[in-house]
Order: structure tokens, then C-alpha cells, then sequence
């Protein structure tokens, strides 16, 4: 892939690979902003101006993305994040082609991301008793907000927030995108080994995604913490990881027999990441699944389209927010579950069993 540098020393800086407290270099980031605006005829005053789309001054203002991560190519478009101080706005994204060159603006509450990303840092997680769909991902977009924030090159910053962004490229924010890929890389591995006798190609997919995700806690252990998962090869290719590299092309080249590969890939995840101990399978309800008891039995549905028999009527009720069922990493799901883990109708997360354990 054709990239804007030689190689991404956004985040750590150059020559400290093993240093993740480091703050980028503004001047590389600086360069690569301009190396991008030039060659499409762009000028930084016109960037600015569309941070200010009528909802509110400009708190915060920062070129982010692949971009300045030293990720991007000519087929790249520029994201920019803005933080205003409204309380009646949540977020508030707008394309914009003004330019002749796709302007990605996503303008957000400054209060609320301050708030989610101080949780970031606060909040032990994976939690037991709160793990679950909605949650995952919030997490997953707050760490994603946070990180192109702390990587992306400030074009605007008032008080209080300039402090505020500054605080986000400490070492806490590698230990967190480090750990959101580690409990990932197995959460993916646990269902890849229950969906492997029922669907195998799924489980193979799932494989594929755990060893992708464990070689993203690799790049983020080495300094390379640009979060989004499709930029692995290139962060592995900035820390001359040899090693991962050669993994990462093992999984994606065409597929063995599932039966095959699925075994394949977990022992790459244990290789990369280690034991899943002491983090617990934990099931419920997806999103959309509806119950209904009849006498011994219950049906269960998902947007009343679909529809499975389960030969148990103590089921969490669907508007209920308990655990269905839950059990260390590693153990086999219920014989009467499998069917609804298989059929979609059950969201997997993983979690300490204690929520003071530290995150």
C-alpha cells in the first residue's frame, strides 16, 4: 500500500518505539497534513472553516485519521474531529466535498467526550455484572474518538481544552487500546469454538478476527496504538515487526478447511496474547430477540423473523438485562444454548468476574 511516509512514527515518536507516553511530533504530523493538502490544492484556512458548521464555536479542532497517522494514501479522505460546548448537541457528522476532497467533520459534545473518556481511564473493565452489547460498543467508539483525538494533529484549541487533549497521549491510553485488542482477541476466540461444529465457516471468520485483533495488541505493546483494526499490516510494517507480518499474511491467505484452520488460528491468539484466565464467557440477550414460554419450552425470536425452540422455560425474559448463561473462558456452551449462540440470537462478552478488579 502506498503510504504518505516511509514509515508511521505518529505516536510514539521516532526512535522510542518502546515509549508510548511520548507525544507525536507535531511537525510530522504537520508535514504529512500539508504533504496531503498540497497535492489536492487545499489550503488550512479552508480545512478550519469547516470546523465551524453552525452548532457551536469550536472548543477543539484536530486533523485525524489515517492521514496524520502516516497511514493514508491518494485515495484517503481527512477526518476532523471538532468538540463544541453545547449542551443540546450529542453528535453531528457532515461530509464535506466543498474542497474537491472528501472532508469527514464529526463534531461532538465537548462535556460528553470529556466524561466517556475519563471512564476510559476510571472504570474497571471488562465488567461482570455490566458487560454487555451496548456497552461494548460504546466502549469501542470512545476509545475510537479518543485515540484519533490524541494521534491527530490540534488545528484549534481554547482553554481548557488544549490541557485536556494533551493529557490524552499519556501512557493510559496505550494500556487501553492494548487491553480493548486483548479481551477482543478473545472474545473472538470463544466463538469461533462454539460455532465451529454448527458453522464452521462463521468459526473460521471469527478465527481469522481474533488473530487480527491479538496482532493489533502486539502493534499497540510496541508504541503503534492507531486504533482502527484494518491499519494492522501497516503498523506492524512501522515496528519491523517481521514476526507479525508473516502471521498476518498465514490468516488471510485463502482458507483451509475450517476444521483446520479454526485450530490454527487459536493457537496463534494464545501465542500472541496468552491464556484467556481468568476472563468469563458472559451471554445475553442480542439485540431484537423477543421470548416466549409455552409450558416446558421457550420461543425464542429476533425481530420476528426468525425463530428457535429451546426446551427450557427459565430463560431471562427479552426486555430483562440478565445473564443467560455464563462459565470461564474455554468451557463448552450448553448443548440446548448452542443453536441460539449459533443462530445470532445470543451476544457474547467476556469480563472479570469481580468489577473491582482493576482494568
Amino acid at each position: 500500500m502506498e503510504t504518505t511516509s516511509a514509515r508511521a512514527d505518529a505516536f510514539p515518536g521516532p526512535g522510542l518505539p518502546s515509549d508510548p507516553g511520548i507525544l507525536p511530533d507535531p511537525a510530522i504530523l504537520k508535514d504529512r497534513l500539508a504533504a496531503f493538502l498540497d497535492e489536492r490544492g487545499v489550503t488550512w484556512d479552508a480545512v478550519l472553516r469547516e470546523a465551524d458548521q453552525g452548532v457551536g464555536s469550536p472548543a477543539l479542532a484536530v486533523a485525524a485519521g489515517s492521514v496524520p497517522a502516516g497511514f493514508g494514501n491518494h485515495r484517503s479522505d481527512l477526518d476532523l474531529f471538532v468538540l463544541v460546548e453545547n449542551d443540546r448537541l450529542t453528535r453531528f457528522p457532515i461530509q464535506s466535498h466543498e474542497h474537491g476532497t472528501l472532508i469527514d467533520v464529526n463534531i461532538r459534545r465537548a462535556s460528553a467526550v470529556r466524561d466517556t473518556t475519563a471512564d476510559l481511564r476510571s472504570r474497571p473493565w471488562p465488567r461482570f455484572d455490566s458487560v454487555g452489547e451496548s456497552g461494548w460498543n460504546h466502549r469501542r467508539r470512545a476509545i475510537n474518538t479518543a485515540n484519533r483525538l490524541a494521534l491527530g494533529l490540534p488545528l484549534l484549541a481554547t482553554p481548557p481544552w488544549d490541557a485536556w487533549h494533551a493529557d490524552l497521549r499519556g501512557p493510559w491510553h496505550a494500556d487501553v487500546v492494548e487491553q480493548w485488542w486483548t479481551v477482543e482477541a478473545h472474545r473472538l476466540v470463544q466463538a469461533a469454538r462454539w460455532l465451529l461444529g454448527a458453522k464452521p465457516m462463521a468459526a473460521a471468520a471469527r478465527a481469522r478476527e481474533a488473530v487480527v485483533a491479538a496482532l493489533n495488541a502486539r502493534a499497540a505493546a510496541g508504541g503503534q496504538v492507531y486504533f482502527p483494526a484494518k491499519w494492522v499490516g501497516e503498523k506492524l510494517k512501522a515496528l519491523d515487526d517481521a514476526e507479525g507480518l508473516a502471521v498476518l499474511g498465514d490468516v488471510l491467505a485463502p482458507p483451509l478447511d475450517p476444521r483446520e484452520r479454526v485450530p490454527h488460528c487459536l493457537d496463534l491468539v494464545h501465542d500472541l496474547v496468552g491464556e484467556a484466565a481468568p476472563l468469563h464467557a458472559v451471554l445475553r440477550w442480542s439485540t431484537g430477540v423477543g421470548t416466549t414460554v409455552l409450558d416446558d419450552r421457550t420461543i425464542v425470536d429476533r425481530w420476528q423473523l426468525r425463530a428457535l425452540e429451546v426446551l427450557r422455560s427459565d430463560l431471562p425474559h427479552d426486555d430483562s438485562d440478565a445473564i443467560v448463561w455464563s462459565g470461564p473462558a474455554g468451557s463448552a456452551l450448553p448443548d440446548d444454548l448452542l443453536p441460539l449462540f449459533a443462530g445470532d440470537m445470543l451476544w457474547l462478552g467476556v469480563a472479570h468476574t469481580a468489577p473491582e478488579v482493576p482494568a
